[in-house]
Order: structure tokens, then sequence, then C-alpha cells
């Protein structure tokens, strides 16, 4: 949402009484979000994987008083801000700290110190229980395009399946600001989604889509209870039908894993057997009911035509919050664990997060979202080695060879192997945790 602009314009109703005090009570709901919602600026120096590098600005709001916790979007706060701050109406802006970032639901939680929150300020009245009512009257509030504590009327348009995840779909606008802030139930005044993304101006308009708060809410619920809320290893891939969409159907087990599922290609996930009504139709519904559960779970599959119950253990990645890598000229690498990394990455090379334009690295051809295979000829794949490598490189002043590998076209192969020669600068370990230098 921070390039991507959309205009639409509402009409609404005059004359009818009835409409004019749905009207007066939309107002009181939309006066109640000057309490939780939020000003958000962020910066972010060193950019890891669907992170970018620049200063941002975006809305939020208070989700729990009592601990200091702000909801937004992970695309507003990044994985490994330089500086997150911020601010409620009439206040000036306070350092937070990042909590928790999960991109696939584009959500993230801060913390300010509660000595930081206004005497008027309350926690937001969320939507815990139910999706979306397709039809119900909303509001998107937030700072679009520097119109602070602005709010645009819609409806719920839908609750739909889109790029791995789910989303309320609303033609209220959400624009450039209103990242991260709340959708508001104009009806109860609850917020039922967190402001997140929109089709551009030139595509269509009043398509604008929202992060589902009951599944917001599972992560803030695990995060109050001391649970790591991450998304779980998912050991299998699926195969795609475009004309059956909502079934997982296994086409690859992997076992090389944290965990291993005793699954066979063919094999149709169902449901947990605990809860057989809810049914999988996409694999977030899965991602979704196996967050916070670690060990042993009962997954009901469809196996050569019959129904039946599998152990499966159940493990959640570790929080992006803790990941540490090191930056040098400009690159930053990291280790990225996929699940298919037994066939895209069997040695275990380190990842190319991130490139900065004009860097060192960038003039001298890195490209990010490849792999690093060597480095003066060894190969290298711990960050901690990494850094000690090239901080002593740094030191004697001296140029190492860096050879990268990315999926392309070679001959009788589907990757390609580049050397790029570059002088080494600022070496150091970056994370929202790194220690400094080297550690």
């Amino acid at each position: 949402m921070r390039n991507i602009l959309i205009f639409v314009i509402l009409a609404l109703p005059f004359g009818n009484p009835a409409l004019a005090e749905g009207t007066d009570s939309q107002k009181t709901h939309f006066e109640s979000a000057n309490n939780y919602t939020v000003k958000i600026r962020s910066r972010v120096e060193y950019p890891f994987l669907k992170d970018e590098r620049g200063s941002f600005l975006g809305a939020g709001f208070l989700i729990n008083k009592a601990l200091g916790w702000v909801a937004t979007n992970a695309h507003v706060s990044a994985s490994n801000p330089s500086i997150v701050e911020v601010a409620f109406k009439g206040e000036k802006f306070s350092e937070a700290k990042l909590v928790y970032v999960d991109h696939l639901l584009d959500l993230a939680v801060l913390k300010i110190s509660t000595y930081r929150i206004p005497a008027f300020a309350k926690a937001a009245n969320l939507e815990c229980d139910a999706k979306p009512v397709v039809g119900s009257p909303v509001g998107a509030y937030g700072h679009p395009f520097s119109l602070d504590y602005s709010g645009t009327r819609g409806i719920v348009s839908g609750n739909r399946y889109r790029w791995g995840r789910y989303w309320v779909q609303t033609d209220a606008a959400i624009n450039s600001g209103n990242s991260g802030g709340p959708l508001i139930n104009l009806d109860t005044g609850k917020v039922i989604g967190i402001n997140s993304a929109t089709y551009s101006k030139r595509m269509s308009e009043g398509l604008g889509f929202a992060v589902q708060m009951i599944r917001a809410c599972r992560v803030f619920k695990l995060l109050e209870n001391e649970v790591n809320p991450s998304p779980p290893y998912i050991p299998i891939s699926f195969a795609a039908d475009e004309q059956i969409q909502d079934e997982l159907v296994v086409a690859a087990v992997y076992r090389k894993q944290p965990v291993v599922w005793p699954l066979n290609l063919g094999d149709r996930l169902s449901a947990l057997a605990e809860e057989p009504e809810k049914k999988f139709k996409h694999q977030a519904d899965l991602i979704h009911a196996l967050r916070g559960r670690n060990g042993p779970v009962e997954l009901l599959i469809e196996r050569s035509g019959k129904m039946r119950t599998v152990t499966v253990t159940s493990k959640a990645r570790p929080k992006l919050t803790g990941r540490i890598g090191v930056h040098a000229s400009g690159i930053i690498f990291d280790t990225e664990s996929l699940k298919d990394d037994e066939v895209m990455n069997p040695d275990d090379f380190l990842f190319i997060q991130s490139v900065a334009e004009t860097s060192i690295g960038a003039l001298s051809g890195v490209r990010a979202w490849g792999y690093l295979a060597s480095v003066d000829g060894k190969a290298i794949k711990t960050t901690g080695e990494l850094c000690t490598y090239l901080s002593s490189a740094e030191a004697a002043d001296k140029k190492v060879k860096l050879v990268t590998r990315h999926v392309d076209w070679d001959y009788r192969a589907q990757t390609r192997y580049s050397s790029h020669e570059i002088t080494v600068r600022n070496v150091k370990l970056v994370g929202p945790h790194a220690p400094k230098g080297c550690g």
C-alpha cells in the first residue's frame, strides 16, 4: 500500500430519518476511533526479504492498553526497522519496539511504554469471533495522504482468498496512509479488519482489502499467553487445480524440514480430527488451524478414497524478530528456511535478502533473492562465520570474490552461477536484536 493509489467517491443517503439516525451512529464510531487509532512512522535501513528500504508512514490502533500493544501492517513496520515510532492524536511521537511481525498475514504488533499512552486512549473493540457480514457498513480509518484521522465509508464486499491469505474485501477507500488502520463495522463499532491493500486506480475502483480480524486475534491471544504464534512448518506442497480450488491435495512431501509428516502423494487434507466440520479449503486454513499448536496433532485425510486419521507434528517457525543477518557493501545475507530447500537449496547456502540500490554490491552486479555459493572459493554457511571473514577482509582493505546462484536458464540447467569481485565495507550483524559488530 505504500505507492498504490485509489480514489473512491461514496454517495451518502439524505432525507430518510432512519438512515440519518444510522449516520449519527456511524459518526460516533468514527469519533471513538480517535481514541485508539495512532500514527506510525518507521525507517528501514537494512531490509530483509519482503521488506523495503526507506521511510514510511502509516496507521495502527491500540489493542491492549495494559501491555502497550499496537497493531499495524507488517509492511508499515517491516521486520527490521531501524526506528519505529507511534503517536496518539494530539500527542508527540514515542519510540516503539517490535513485538511480532508476520508477513503472511501482513500483521505486526508494536509495544510502547504505557507511560506514553494518554489518559483518553482506549483499546479498540475487536471482532474476534465472527467473519464480517457481506453488505454491512464499514469505515476505513487512518491518515490518507497525510489527512490525519480521516474516515471513508463503504460496505463489506466479500471475504476473499487472494495471494495465499484471507481478506475482508471492501469498497471503502483505502489510500496511502490508511495502511495498518482499523476497518470498523459502523453498526457495532467493532474493528473487523486491518486496512492493508488496494488495487490501483488504473485497474479498478472500489477494491480494498483488510486483514481479517478473526485471524489477527488468534495471534494476539497467543502472544498474551506467551506462545509463539508464528506460522507452522508445513513440510508438504499442494497441487494447484484451476478447476477445483477449494481442496488440499499433496503434491510433494519434504523429509529434511524440522518436522516430517507421514503423508503420501495424492492424500487430501480435510480438517483437524477434533474439528471435522471446519474443512480446509486453502493452505491458509491449515496454517490458521495449527497456529499455537506444538506437538502431535491429528489430521483427517482422504487416502485412496477412504477417510482416515493421521498424526502429524506441529511446530512454529522461529519469530522473525529473532533473525540476525550480515550486512556488507549494501548486501544483506541470512538463512531463509524454505520448505523445498532440499530441492532448491540442498547445500544450505546463505540467502541474499536484499541489495541496496547504488551500493557497492549492486554496482558489482549482485542481485537479491539468490544464494551465496562461495566467498574466495570457500563455502560459508553461517552468518557468524561470514561476518568474521568479511570483517577481516574489510580490516585488511582486501577485495573478495563472491559466487552467487540464481534460478535462471543456463546450458542444460535451471540455475546460473555468477562471480562478483567487491570491496568490503560496513560489515556488521543486522536484525532487531543483533549484537554490535560480529557479536
